[in-house]
């Protein structure tokens, strides 16, 4: 039966609309001219009148990249603003404000409260992850030291992924949406690192990490549109958090607990825990006992939201520069020979797939980085002011600002990279093996992986996956695009999140010798 609304109601409930609103829009009014005033030293990039503001929000969401060009055009070297759905944007750019963001230390401009910020990682993953970051400290040591250890076993788990989801055919097979394919084949050749057989060939696991990196982003979108002390109440509706860890202790719980007792028994004998498995389960484990007092507190929930989140992070990017690419490959078949000619060669003279063979692979470095240099964020260094903060200019950053980088513009320098959107495969590319200019090394004018003390702690285990998944892909198949792809697929921007172009159309085919 249909609601009736008489009169007298209708009236009670706008009386009750305007008494919870009219205190709402007070309250984002006089918050929004307080931050205005904080920033009024610093230019702004659009309108910045209390509601003109909302045009310039809108314009970011889908043309933050011109806007942020704009910016650096304006006031070159220097730091300017710019109004986004979660706040003031303020972005620097040029070498010198570089070196001030790189310099600044965590308690100055803190990186894990941006991405605890930018990911709303209290809600969609857990509001005590970066109290105790030791996760990170596993990726930077234990992964990246035991990484020549697990090549072999990453190289056995990408061609079972390609087989299962690409297979070698003779004729020319058309797959038309890469960046929902490639995040499959990732997260089975991370996990085979992070896991190992036979959970990294679940399809739960696997759909389960896959689908936290897509509702991640989503959540941490949707809760942005809520002022900030909404935040705790729109998070729980919406977060699939606990879904999530339901699922993954489900799989991890009998794992963990087990290398959590053979660990304790060692921890209390004084015997030296030996990684067997050697795996990042391992890693974590053992690493419980150098965190301080509290460390058998570290529960078998806490140790797979762990897991789940750096699956996020690796699952997130290596699929993302996997997939560009792919189509830079695509685009340029020519290409095709000379690298494969320098894997082959590489391999035999060193062996076989080694990590000292993927260290001497300069052309594929130099093209996976190009690849990477025009796919780049619009912002990226991303900090957040724990302190007054002063720029190299003298420009003084308040408490709570957001700050960042202009990466795309620093990556599209014509000072920098001649012909800049041209693609150029030897731009990196140098004889001898000067390690300057490899992918892993962060400078002014690379900012894929940030810069200073908490750059990407793992772009050494992403950058030998990318080598050797490309490796596999330039040994196995020719690749073309699809005679119905009459254009580029360039990446997608929406704020400041790079999107991988869902319309390409990527043909494989069994390598013709």
């Amino acid at each position: 039966m249909p609601m009736r609304l008489d009169f007298s109601t209708a009236i009670t409930y706008l009386n009750l609309g305007v008494a919870l609103g009219l205190p709402y829009a007070f309250y984002m009014y006089f918050t929004a001219l307080r931050k205005r005033a904080l920033l009024e030293a610093i230019p702004t990039v659009g309108h910045d009148g209390i509601f003109t503001s909302y045009i310039t929000i809108w314009r970011y969401l889908f043309d933050g990249r011109a806007l942020i060009e704009e910016g650096c055009r304006k006031y070159p070297g220097s730091a300017f603003k710019i109004p986004t759905i979660d706040g003031w944007q303020v972005v620097v750019n040029g070498h010198q404000m570089y070196d001030g963001l790189r310099r600044a230390s965590e308690d100055e401009l803190s990186t894990f409260e941006a991405l605890d910020d930018l990911f709303k990682a209290r809600y969609t993953m857990s509001p005590h992850l970066n109290d105790n970051p030791y996760h990170v400290d596993v990726i930077l040591t234990s992964l990246t030291r035991n990484t020549a250890a697990k090549l072999d076993d990453i190289r056995d788990e990408i061609r079972q992924a390609f087989q299962d989801f690409i297979p070698a055919t003779e004729d020319w097979t058309e797959y038309s949406n890469l960046p929902k394919l490639m995040p499959k084949i990732v997260v089975r050749v991370s996990n085979r690192v992070f896991v190992g057989l036979p959970l990294c060939r679940n399809k739960d696991w696997c759909d389960l990490n896959v689908k936290f990196t897509i509702s991640v982003a989503v959540n941490a979108l949707v809760i942005g549109l809520f002022p900030k002390f909404l935040h705790p109440i729109v998070g729980r509706i919406f977060s699939s958090r606990r879904s999530s860890l339901r699922r993954a202790t489900k799989h991890l719980s009998s794992i963990l607990k087990e290398r959590m007792e053979t660990e304790s028994q060692n921890h209390g004998s004084g015997v030296e825990q030996s990684y067997e498995p050697n795996d990042l389960l391992s890693w974590l484990v053992d690493k419980r006992e150098k965190i301080g007092e509290d460390w058998q507190k570290a529960s078998v929930e806490d140790l797979s939201l762990r897991v789940i989140a750096i699956n996020f992070a690796a699952i997130h990017t290596t699929s993302g520069f996997f997939t560009h690419a792919l189509y830079d490959l695509a685009a340029n078949p020519q290409l095709a020979d000379p690298l494969r000619d320098e894997f082959t060669s590489v391999i035999e003279s060193e062996g076989g797939w080694t990590k000292s063979a993927m260290s001497k692979m300069y052309m594929l470095d130099s093209f996976l980085k190009e690849s990477a240099r025009k796919g780049v964020a619009s912002v990226s260094v991303i900090r957040i002011a724990l302190q007054d903060f002063m720029l190299p200019n003298g420009i003084r950053l308040p408490t709570g600002t957001k700050v960042g980088i202009a990466a795309y513009h620093t990556h599209h320098s014509e000072k920098t990279y001649p012909a800049p959107d041209t693609f150029q495969v030897a731009r990196f590319a140098e004889k001898g093996g000067n390690t300057r200019n490899c992918m892993t090394t962060l400078s002014e004018d690379w900012l894929t992986f940030g810069t200073g003390k908490h750059a990407c702690p793992g772009r050494f285990f992403a950058v030998n996956q990318l080598k050797m998944l490309m490796g596999y892909v330039l040994l196995t198949y020719d690749v073309k695009f699809s005679e119905k792809q009459a254009n580029f697929p360039h990446p997608l921007w929406f704020a400041n999140t790079v999107i991988p172009n869902s319309s390409a159309r990527v043909m494989f085919r069994r390598r013709k010798m």
